[in-house]
């Protein structure tokens, strides 16, 4: 089986976390910075069930790319749905999720929202403000996230880089939400924007019911436990040694692949949280001066 190791060394861990830390220590000077953080993420993870659902569509389209090499009848060979499967388990969860009943996103959106009433946040300044700034659109752009990430049909090189793309974000994930959890909620209990949402029974109003603001972090990874994402990279590391044995390359060359693909999106991920710490602490440092 491959091994997450081989994707990432433990230094290289230690770097992200302490990147996504930066950016967590940012948001919480502030309730506007913190707004701001939570809207930036919200919106490119708004991206990860479209994207996941893509690259498993690819994968299932493919049948011609991926075979079993012990079936002599090519057409009873067809491999490709076995290694979507996989991949489609984490956007199952992104659409629907089992507990809450509603798609991840919803629950995002629950959280930006109460992010913004703690705030103090007309609608006009929240519509402001969420306007993406030009950083988060080239994470977000099509030569980034969205062609690293859903890949293309019919391009085996492709596709197993995107397998390799979707280790990456489902193991970084762990770590953020983690992170976040600890800044947000561990170190904050009884203070900030915690404290807030426990004074409001963690839910807000959307879409005529009452949403749990908080459950989009928790559902994913807490500071002391892990989430679906740990899930979803078991299934996505599954997904990865069905390709290597379904597809003619050796092993070395389907990990090589793969691991470009977790190194691009590696990029993307340390690329945002820079972003958002320097933006974080610009708003922070802009409301102290101008207090």
């Amino acid at each position: 089986m491959f091994r997450l190791e081989e994707f990432q060394t433990a230094a290289e861990q230690t770097t992200m976390e302490a990147t996504v830390r930066r950016a967590c220590d940012a948001a919480v000077r502030d309730p506007l910075s913190q707004f701001l953080f939570i809207d930036r993420y919200t919106r490119w993870n708004g991206y990860a069930g479209a994207l996941v659902a893509k690259l498993s569509g690819n994968l299932g389209e493919s049948q011609d790319l991926f075979l079993d090499p012990n079936e002599a009848d090519r057409a009873q060979a067809v491999r490709g749905m076995d290694v979507a499967g996989h991949v489609l388990d984490a956007t199952v969860d992104e659409h629907l999720d089992k507990g809450h009943r509603v798609p991840h996103r919803t629950l995002a959106q629950a959280m930006r929202k109460a992010a913004a009433d703690y705030a103090g946040l007309p609608l006009a300044e929240r519509n402001a403000l969420s306007a993406p700034p030009a950083w988060l659109q080239d994470v977000v752009a099509r030569t980034r996230t969205f062609v690293c990430y859903g890949s293309v049909a019919h391009d085996a090189e492709a596709l197993v880089r995107s397998i390799g793309t979707h280790i990456a974000s489902e193991s970084m994930a762990d770590r953020e939400y983690a992170i976040i959890d600890r800044v947000f909620r561990a170190e904050r209990h009884h203070e900030g924007f915690y404290q807030y949402l426990r004074e409001r029974d963690y839910r807000v109003e959307l879409g005529g019911k009452l949403v749990h603001a908080y459950a989009w972090i928790t559902i994913h990874a807490t500071f002391e436990s892990q989430g679906v994402e740990a899930e979803h990279l078991a299934e996505a590391m599954k997904a990865l040694e069905l390709a290597a044995r379904y597809r003619p390359e050796s092993r070395e060359r389907i990990l090589e692949l793969a691991r470009e693909g977790y190194r691009s999106f590696a990029e993307i991920q340390r690329d945002f949280f820079v972003h958002a710490e320097r933006e974080c602490t610009a708003m922070a440092e802009g409301r102290q001066q101008a207090a």
